[in-house]
């Protein structure tokens, strides 16, 4: 995907901790890179993830993430992350890309399964949620 055809984009700045011992941030830090705009995503729709979980009774769990690194970030680069969120029953799939300037850094997805807060078992999104955060009908491409 090119960056304009992501729909939320977030920027932070590289810390000094989030580095290793040859200066590039640790390959973990970008999940938590992830999970920090995500986050943002959440609030930017007008509601924080934890007013969401008391709100709609649900939460997501990582299924799965894919990553795929192209370039290392280092301490006080300022990353820019794109994301395109799209849906599929009970599942969100965060496909996302970190810039540096125009230096991609790393590209993939991020997959959530939706769990009920009261029961724990897997449930559809709500429409509600779907309009919420304005996600995208995933169009299974196995099917076509």
């Amino acid at each position: 995907m090119k960056a304009k055809e992501y729909n939320f984009q977030f920027k932070l700045r590289v810390r000094y901790s989030e580095v290793d011992s040859q200066g590039i941030v640790f390959n973990a830090n970008y999940l938590n890179y992830l999970d920090v705009t995500i986050t943002e995503y959440f609030r930017a729709k007008g509601i924080s993830y934890s007013e969401f979980i008391d709100r709609y009774q649900i939460d997501f769990h990582v299924v799965q993430s894919l990553i795929d690194y192209r370039n290392g970030a280092k301490f006080d680069d300022e990353l820019e992350i794109s994301l395109f969120p799209s849906y599929q029953s009970s599942k969100i799939f965060w496909s996302f890309q970190m810039r540096c300037g125009e230096k991609l850094i790393c590209s993939g997805m991020l997959t959530y399964i939706t769990v009920s807060q009261v029961t724990k078992k897997i449930v559809s999104l709500p429409a509600e949620v779907n309009q919420l955060l304005q996600l995208k009908k995933k169009i299974d491409k196995d099917k076509t």
